[in-house]
């Protein structure tokens, strides 16, 4: 059953797992090809021509803030996520009977760092493993100001459509934000290379 979510799995594969448990080291273990496929398959603003260490980074850190937005908006993923964190046994991911829905759940969090094909077997690297913590008390702090507020009447489809608005545009300034951030790092390393030259 070769799908293209397997596939994709395939093509992501690294060799071995790194020695730190962290996304940039799990980062560097990537191929450029690889890296280019995050950022085609998110639209993400970083450019393939970069330095291998600065598509990491930004890679790394848009993961860092993906991770968090995927499981809090799909409950499905998050549990099972939670499950692969509490089995003991590792998942092979060539050999096992994976089902299609499986396959898409395992390369949806692969793209966004929370796991990893290391040599056909699943590797979690422990900052990731991290973020479902992070997600459990966020919900919980949620449901805690939900039980507390008395119900409200549902918003009307005007104001609806008005909310999405404003959060799609908040991503959109997010994402400049990123851009502006990334852009004053690589002046900064670009003045750093060009003092060293002078030297």
């Amino acid at each position: 059953m070769d799908t293209q979510a397997m596939e994709t799995i395939k093509t992501l594969e690294i060799k071995s797992a790194p020695e730190k448990q962290t996304l940039e080291a799990a980062n560097e273990s990537y191929t450029k090809k690889q890296l280019a496929h995050f950022i085609e398959r998110h639209d993400l603003a970083i450019a393939k021509s970069w330095l291998k260490d600065d598509i990491v980074s930004a890679l790394s850190e848009w993961m860092n803030d993906a991770q968090k937005d995927l499981l809090s908006n799909d409950s499905d993923l998050l549990a099972y996520y939670e499950k692969m964190l509490a089995s003991d046994d590792k998942l092979n991911l060539y050999e096992d009977d994976l089902s299609d829905a499986d396959q898409d759940k395992l390369l949806s969090l692969m793209e966004h760092g929370l796991l990893y094909n290391v040599d056909g077997t699943v590797w979690i690297p422990a900052e990731a493993a991290e973020t479902t913590e992070d997600v459990e008390g966020e919900e919980k702090t949620v449901s805690e100001e939900k039980t507390e507020q008395p119900s409200k009447k549902t918003p009307s489809n005007n104001q609806s459509k008005a909310k999405q608005a404003t959060a799609s545009l908040s991503t959109e300034e997010r994402l400049a934000q990123e851009k502006q951030a990334r852009l004053k790092y690589l002046k900064k390393q670009a003045k750093k290379k060009k003092g060293k030259k002078r030297k």
